[in-house]
């Protein structure tokens, strides 16, 4: 029988065993967090959503998304250290680039735009090439932004100048089908389920451009392929945290598989209802569209720098002018990593 002392010894090491045991199991170490900037574009960037809630725990990250107004307020973010990751892409990083930013595309998510340049409809049989839209006020989401580069190379494209149109802001989705409708604009840059939703509206709609299909883009850019929509972070944020960027490419690709697999309507059920269009067949087949272009690997093609260079030179006097090293916008070490 042990003695009252080596028993009360024995309690007292039990106990601390134990305590040791409770504190060490509750201090879980924290996940690796990936901040991202993302647009409320519920089908675009579908896939990094998807990745927060189905595949992120999986490669044991966290994806913390905040929300913003546009792909310019995320690369603010991005360039002001309060996210680690926006979309944007080839795009975004050879712009930053000229101006002497160290940002690069390491995911590619889709392999061309969904953009369309549309007639307003009650310019249909009046507007029917692009050289038409001189003197003519055509609607853009906003100055400055992806859709307003896509009408400044059409337009030099064939043979005219961005001065020869009026360029209108007009918001995007809802505001610019609005736009169209109501008489402010003559013609429009609209972009992926606005474009199913005025197409609805309108079946007898004049399309002077569309880049949704291998044939309409390669119309428009002389290829099929060209990926300017993708994810960019910091060259530092990936020097440094190369496992965390690992993993969350990882997630982004796993979901860019899923959604590429599975049918419109589930995908469309795992978009959040707030950021779904009420005109579901429009949803529907943007999202369609959207599986259409999907990139099977993520890799940036050693082409798409300088064909995406020379497309923002059209709008840019800084990227005309700049000297760059189209190898540092970019790199495809995560995209490839298994």
């Amino acid at each position: 029988m042990p003695r009252p002392i080596a028993v009360c010894s024995l309690w007292i090491s039990l106990i601390a065993l134990a305590s040791f045991g409770c504190s060490h199991g509750n201090s879980v170490p924290a996940l690796p967090e990936v901040r991202v900037a993302l647009p409320l574009d519920a089908i675009t960037w579908h896939p990094v959503r998807l990745a927060q809630t189905r595949y992120a725990s999986e490669e044991g990250i966290a994806i913390t998304i905040s929300n913003v107004a546009g792909l310019s307020k995320g690369m603010e973010a991005l360039l002001g250290g309060s996210v680690d990751v926006t979309p944007g892409g080839l795009t975004q990083a050879i712009q930053v680039a000229a101006e002497g930013r160290d940002v690069r595309c390491f995911l590619v998510m889709y392999s061309r735009p969904t953009l369309s340049l549309v007639v307003a409809p009650a310019m249909l049989g009046k507007i029917r090439t692009i050289t038409d839209l001189k003197g003519r006020r055509v609607g853009v989401s906003s100055p400055g932004s992806p859709t307003h580069q896509f009408l400044n190379f059409l337009l030099v494209s064939h043979g005219l100048s961005p001065a020869d149109v009026g360029v209108v802001s007009v918001g995007s989705s809802a505001t610019s089908i609005a736009a169209l409708e109501h008489g402010k604009i003559e013609a429009a840059v609209l972009v992926a389920s606005a474009i199913t939703t005025f197409e609805r509206r309108y079946p007898k709609a004049a399309l002077l451009a569309d880049t949704r299909t291998e044939e309409g883009a390669r119309q428009v850019f002389g290829v099929a392929t060209i990926p300017m929509s993708g994810l960019d972070s910091r060259e530092e944020w990936l020097r440094t945290n190369p496992d965390t960027a690992r993993r969350f490419v990882r997630a982004v690709k796993k979901a860019m598989q899923w959604m590429a697999t599975h049918s419109a309507e589930e995908v469309r059920r795992s978009i959040p209802e707030t950021l779904r269009m009420p005109d579901a067949e429009a949803d529907l087949e943007a999202i369609r569209q959207a599986q259409g272009t999907i990139s099977p690997d993520g890799i940036v093609p050693a082409d798409a720098p300088e064909t995406i260079r020379k497309y923002l030179a059209v709008s840019s006097e800084r990227v005309r002018n700049a000297h760059l090293d189209l190898s540092k916008v970019y790199t495809n070490e995560f995209a490839s990593a298994k």
